[in-house]
């Protein structure tokens, strides 16, 4: 039985939400390869390549979405990480559904948001942090997307 989606508001600093950092706004798609199910959107700090996931693991299905954040250029220093996302998730994170995940109620509930999976994403409207909220300041171990319709067209296509 499907449950009813919650959403709730989060707290807004200039145009976006706090958890939500503004070079979310400098990501755009690198790379799409539908035949291949390969998607690189990148920026000037960060990247996130989302790959089907058999590819990697013949027997898993989903999608692998890998995400890196550059803090320190010269030092190499930053995050990266990888999460499993089911094709629901990734049509959620990504706004082209409105479903939200099955741990994703105290996300919503804390942070504010239209859609949420802990340890994947949470997203409010056009904007989208992997894997998990932030301060919306440097330094934090996670990406901000601000989603257009080059984005979303592009994962779109991974589902063709």
């Amino acid at each position: 039985m499907a449950t009813a989606v919650r959403r709730k508001d989060p707290q807004i600093r200039w145009y976006h939400p706090v958890w939500c950092h503004h070079h979310g706004a400098k990501m755009r798609v690198e790379q799409v390869d539908p035949q291949n199910h390969i998607l690189i959107i990148s920026g000037s700090a960060a990247e996130v390549t989302i790959r089907k996931a058999s590819s990697m693991s013949p027997d898993v299905e989903g999608w692998f979405v890998d995400w890196e954040v550059v803090q320190e250029r010269p030092y190499g220093t930053g995050v990266r990480g990888r999460s499993w996302f089911s094709d629901k998730d990734l049509a959620a994170a990504f706004g082209l559904s409105d479903d939200s995940g099955v741990f994703g109620d105290w996300l919503i509930d804390q942070f504010g948001a239209d859609s949420a999976e802990q340890g994947k994403y949470i997203r409010w409207k056009g904007f989208l942090n992997i894997p998990c909220p932030g301060t919306g300041h440097d330094g934090d171990p996670n990406v901000s997307i601000h989603l257009d319709d080059e984005i979303r067209n592009a994962v779109q296509q991974l589902f063709s």
